[in-house]
């Protein structure tokens, strides 16, 4: 059997080390290429066309679902895909008998899913994974699942009025009460839904909490359903006004 050409996608350094280890250490594959950012990854697919892209759900500069669409004319290859959250994304794959690997995965298991792909004789087209990744956006669950190390926590969208930096930590304020979990805002806002609009360096609010707003030129004023007010800054205006 001839080798699977195969391309590693993944944003954090030390997990794509691992990543190449576990491609290197596979008798079935040859890597052909590795990419922490997405413009990097549309680059090496274009250039070498490969069988198989392994790829992390969640870069720094985009999502797999915007890279997907970047190279749906580009790629015609199968798909492996690696994430942290146990989401809408997973349960979508999981319907169509795609494989995935949920963080943290062993060897053992990268084999299974690498044998998994080799067993089928179809694929499936990006198109096809871009419209099952529309139809769980648009039916997703109303539970946020916030990861922190080797666990998660659940947290009910609709109860979730802000969320507040404090160093390494985000600070949840909800309808009865508060929850403090070690997370960046800026890796929250990789996923948490369009109603959830970061305003400031130190706030993402859940618009639909909203009480008023009041406008001037260059910065906007917001209160919250708890009474608690936040200054929308410049850089942030435009895609809270969106």
């Amino acid at each position: 059997m001839n080798l699977l050409k195969t391309v590693a996608v993944e944003d954090e350094a030390p997990a794509l080390k691992r990543l190449v280890r576990m491609v290197e250490e596979n008798p079935n594959l040859n890597l052909a290429g590795t990419a922490r950012t997405s413009a990097k990854a549309r680059e090496i697919i274009k250039d070498s066309n490969p069988d198989l892209l392994l790829l992390d759900i969640q870069l720094k500069d985009a999502t797999a679902f915007d890279l997907l669409q970047e190279i749906e004319n580009h790629f015609s290859g199968k798909i492996i895909f690696i994430t942290a959250y146990d989401s809408y994304a997973v349960k979508a794959f999981e319907l169509e008998a795609m494989d995935y690997l949920l963080k943290p995965y062993t060897q053992e298991r990268f084999n299974k899913a690498i044998e998994r792909v080799i067993s089928r004789t179809d694929n499936l087209m990006v198109k096809n994974i871009i419209q099952l990744l529309k139809e769980q956006i648009v039916h997703s669950p109303k539970t946020l699942s916030i990861p922190e190390g080797n666990k998660n926590h659940y947290i009910e969208k609709d109860k979730l009025f802000y969320l507040t930096a404090d160093g390494y930590y985000t600070h949840f304020i909800l309808k009865d009460g508060k929850k403090l979990i070690r997370i960046s805002l800026k890796k929250l806002e990789e996923f948490l839904p369009d109603n959830f609009v970061r305003i400031n360096k130190s706030a993402i609010i859940n618009k639909d909490f909203i009480i008023e707003s009041i406008h001037h030129k260059a910065i906007a004023k917001v209160i919250m359903a708890d009474e608690y007010e936040f200054y929308v800054s410049e850089n942030y205006l435009k895609k809270f006004n969106s």
